[in-house]
This record gives C-alpha cells, sequence and structure tokens, in this order.
C-alpha cells in the first residue's frame, strides 16, 4: 500500500497523520509529488529540462536559491520513478484544487495499465463539530507544540508547560476554525483547499470516507488527462467546478483589481491579495504564478513598474493612471 499526494506539506501532515491511524503505512511509501501539472507543458511530465521552472519556480530568488533546490528536483524525480513499483494506492487531493485536481488525473493514468486498486481520499468540506472533537481529542493524549513565524516566541513557547500551552494551542485552533466556519458559505462547515492545510488529526474522518475508483472512474480520468495533454494550455484552472485548460491570461483581471491605489506599493501586496480572492474562487495557485504575471502586465503595459526588482518583495509597482 502507498500513499500518494502533491507537495511536501501534504507529506507531512500524513506522515504525522499515520500515528493516529489505524493502519500499517511506512513512512517511505507516503510519496509526495511536487511538480504543479496545472501549470506549463504536459505533454510529457518526465521531461526534467521542460518542467524544471515549474518544480522549482524560485529560482533566481537570492534568499532561496542553492544546492537545495537540486536536492529538491532530485526528490520529485526519485517519486516519479517510484510510481512503477505501486501496488495498491491511496490517493490525497482536495476537491476544489486545480493542482491537486490535475496530480490526481496524472497519477491514475500513470497507474490505470497495472490494474491495482486505486483508493481515492478526497478532501475538502467537514462539520465544523468534527474539526473541534478532533481537536479535543488530540489535546488529550499528545504533547503539544507550537511554532510560530517568530524565533523569539518559538523560544518562548518551548518554556512553557504543557497544560499552558495546550491552551495556548487551544486557543489557536479555535481561532483557525472560527475564522474558516464564518468565511464558509455553508453553515456550520469548513473547508480545507488543500491536503498540507488540514491538520493531522483530522486525517481520520477523509481517511474513513476514502473510496475505490471503479475501472470507469479511472478510465474517465485517464481520457481527461490525456486531453489536457492534447490540449497543453499555459494553466489548467477550476471552471465551473471542472479543471479546465486556459489562456495564460486567465487570472489576470483579478490581478489588476488586486493592485492597491496607493501610488506606489510592493508586489507582494498584489500577491498576497490576489492569491486570497483566487483562493475564494476556488482555484489555490502559487505566489510564483502570481508573480509572473505581475511582470508580464507590467511588460504589456497593464500596470506599472516602478521599481524592479528580483522578488515580488524588492518590486515596486502602481496601477495604471486613468
Amino acid at each position: 500500500m502507498y500513499w500518494i499526494c502533491f507537495g511536501d506539506s501534504a507529506k507531512g501532515c500524513l506522515t504525522e497523520a499515520c500515528r493516529s491511524l489505524d493502519v500499517e503505512m511506512k513512512a517511505e511509501h507516503i510519496l509526495a509529488l511536487s511538480d504543479d501539472y496545472s501549470q506549463g507543458d504536459i505533454r510529457d511530465v518526465t521531461d526534467r529540462a521542460a518542467r524544471a521552472d515549474i518544480v522549482t519556480p524560485w529560482r533566481g530568488d537570492p534568499e532561496l536559491d542553492g544546492a537545495w533546490q537540486t536536492e529538491y528536483q532530485a526528490r520529485h524525480w526519485e517519486v516519479i520513478d517510484r510510481l512503477d513499483e505501486v501496488d495498491e494506492a491511496v490517493i490525497w487531493y482536495a476537491g476544489g484544487n486545480a493542482l491537486e485536481q490535475c496530480g490526481l488525473r496524472y497519477v491514475v493514468s500513470r497507474l490505470y495499465q497495472k490494474q491495482i486498486p486505486i483508493w481515492a481520499a478526497e478532501v475538502g468540506w467537514i462539520p465544523a463539530r468534527e474539526v473541534a472533537l478532533a481537536n479535543k481529542r488530540v489535546r488529550s493524549t499528545s504533547v503539544v507544540g507550537v511554532i510560530t513565524d517568530s524565533r523569539v516566541t518559538n523560544a518562548l513557547l518551548r518554556l512553557m508547560p504543557q497544560c499552558i500551552l495546550r491552551r495556548y494551542a487551544a486557543w489557536i485552533e479555535q481561532r483557525s476554525l472560527q475564522k474558516r466556519v464564518e468565511q464558509s458559505p455553508r453553515e456550520g462547515m469548513a473547508c480545507f483547499s488543500t491536503v498540507g492545510e488540514m491538520s493531522p488529526n483530522i486525517v481520520p474522518y477523509f481517511y474513513k470516507r476514502r473510496r475505490q475508483l471503479t475501472q470507469t472512474e479511472q478510465a474517465a480520468l485517464l481520457t481527461e488527462w490525456k486531453r489536457m495533454q492534447e490540449e497543453n494550455a499555459p494553466l489548467r484552472a477550476m471552471v465551473d467546478g471542472k479543471v479546465q485548460s486556459v489562456s495564460e491570461d486567465f487570472y489576470d483581471e483579478i490581478i489588476l483589481s488586486c493592485v492597491p491605489e496607493e501610488e506606489k506599493s510592493r508586489a507582494a501586496l498584489t500577491v498576497g491579495r490576489a492569491l486570497a480572492k483566487l483562493d475564494e474562487a476556488g482555484n489555490r495557485v502559487s505566489d510564483m504564478l502570481i508573480f509572473s504575471r505581475v511582470r508580464a502586465l507590467g511588460a504589456a503595459g497593464r500596470l506599472t513598474v516602478v521599481q524592479d526588482g528580483a522578488t515580488y518583495r524588492d518590486m515596486v509597482i502602481r496601477k495604471n493612471r486613468g
């Protein structure tokens, strides 16, 4: 048995969740693909040169360049090769996420001829009460750790007694759940847009609801993958709940609507706003995709690049006047 997912965050979540699930799963049998098949040329996704800029889109960022990117790509290609050894699979993906939906179709296309059992574990809507119960169970049985973006805060948290840390973690979890429920169009429900944004204690809820794909369903997913390969559009996005091939400027109007009114602003602000707005519309995309479109819009004269930069933290842009 193998679990297949998309991205390191998803793998980390699933690896941790195995401890609370009654399944015999070796850590090395959780395979995470790092490519984003919703972007770029997918005629042959095993072509390393053609996919390099998609697998590691951060090349050129002074803070992120380094040997680790070569290692990151090597891990991805190792996983691609290891798909040949899969004898039974659970594919983890989110329903409203083009990256994971495209990944699902690719993996099924790789496994289809083997005629092995393939299970679909779809992450998405969950009753808020189920999240609260899962959080309560894990707090009562586990050692709690909290990590923030602040090194100073992290150091202080490590010194806290478990009784206090549990309360702090419970407060963070409740606040996150409340925000997710408040933003949800379904009363009393929360939604996870990617596998990686779940906490491990929620994984059992979706695992119990996995289902085995029929040969007809697998064939349909294979057909969709072949169609997308033939169309080979620059992008694939969720349109009316389905994965569709779209033009490279598909997200441009939303991106332009996120450029602040201020005379000058960091492109990072536009990228952040666009990511949030697209997520609300059902399309979870990468920050580097948005940044590439900001550059393209600047080159086309649809926004003004006041100060160029290697990263969106360095670039300064503004809306065109008039």
